[in-house]
């Protein structure tokens, strides 16, 4: 296999598990009691679900999203 066909599984994996993460940390959030009343909903917003999940201490997924956000930049990095 090239070089470039492992580079493309690996943004396969990494993607999928930037999403596998994502959900799994909309869920808690949603779930959770400590955003009060309809600010947990905010977090099917994209670009607030890891402010939130911050805000409410999910530090595992948040860690596995924030990885699998940083491997997905690098290995767009080494495509050129």
């Amino acid at each position: 296999m090239t070089p470039r066909t492992w580079l493309l599984i690996s943004w396969i994996v990494v993607g999928a598990t930037v999403l596998v993460a994502h959900a799994a940390m909309v869920w808690q959030v949603i779930r959770s009691k400590d955003p009060p009343g309809r600010q947990r909903w905010w977090a099917l917003v994209p670009a607030v679900a890891p402010y939130l999940a911050f805000k409410d201490r999910r530090w595992i997924t948040l860690g596995i999203w924030t990885t699998s956000v940083v491997a997905y930049l690098v290995l767009r990095a080494l495509e050129g």
